[in-house]
């Protein structure tokens, strides 16, 4: 009877193993998708390391399924690789010149890496006050730095504060690890200046929001 709840249990083992890697649920696809999109990012867009951004930034605040994400980093070929234990429901990211990294649910990654952004040449610094150089004329105000160095106002995790008064910065504080030239994800800030891009294009008369087809 043992030998044959064993051989049952093994069986049983195998046929879940089988299914996962073949036909795997689609919430493993989209948690190793996103975890892949976000370790390239970081990775080759912020510079940081990939068990580091995993730990933090994938699995601390998400889906306890992302906690058995494993990632695999080819700086070769400008891939992340990630699965379910590095095994079941892989998906790739892949980094583009210009454009950053970009998840590739058909695993095409040469097609993927054909798209790419026009050539960026850095700025050269200018001694001039942001945002037209890079140059910060920090506030004085004592009250402004002790709110910036409480990290019960900044809040677990911080890795930048940049506060911006009449179109300048005036303090600006980064976590361990994070510099004024790290770039970082914008999440759902992105939308928002997006919308305001949008709405000034069509106040100026640029665009209209009948317009089809803007991007194909």
């Amino acid at each position: 009877l043992v030998k044959w709840l064993t051989g049952l249990a093994v069986l049983a083992v195998a046929a879940l193993a089988a299914w996962l890697y073949i036909a795997p649920p689609e919430l493993i696809r989209v948690g190793s998708g996103y975890t892949a999109k976000i370790v390239c990012s970081n990775v080759f867009i912020a510079g940081r390391d990939a068990d580091q951004v995993l730990a933090v930034d994938v699995q601390a605040p998400g889906h306890p399924l992302l906690r058995l994400m494993r990632v695999s980093v080819d700086k070769e070929q400008g891939t992340v690789s990630a699965g379910l234990f590095g095994v079941f429901g892989n998906s790739v990211a892949v980094v583009r010149d210009g454009l950053g990294c970009a998840s590739v649910p058909d695993g095409d990654i040469a097609r993927a890496k054909a798209v790419a952004g026009p050539a960026l040449t850095p700025a050269p610094p200018l001694d001039a006050l942001w945002p037209e150089g890079d140059r910060v004329d920090a506030s004085q105000n004592p009250e402004i730095a002790k709110i910036l160095d409480d990290p019960a106002m900044t809040g677990a995790g911080m890795r930048a504060v940049v506060v911006v008064k009449n179109g300048r910065i005036v303090a600006e504080r980064y976590g361990a690890g994070f510099t004024e030239k790290t770039p970082l994800l914008g999440w759902s800030m992105t939308k928002t200046v997006n919308a305001a891009i949008v709405g000034t294009v069509v106040k100026d008369g640029k665009m209209v929001m009948t317009n089809q087809g803007l991007f194909g």
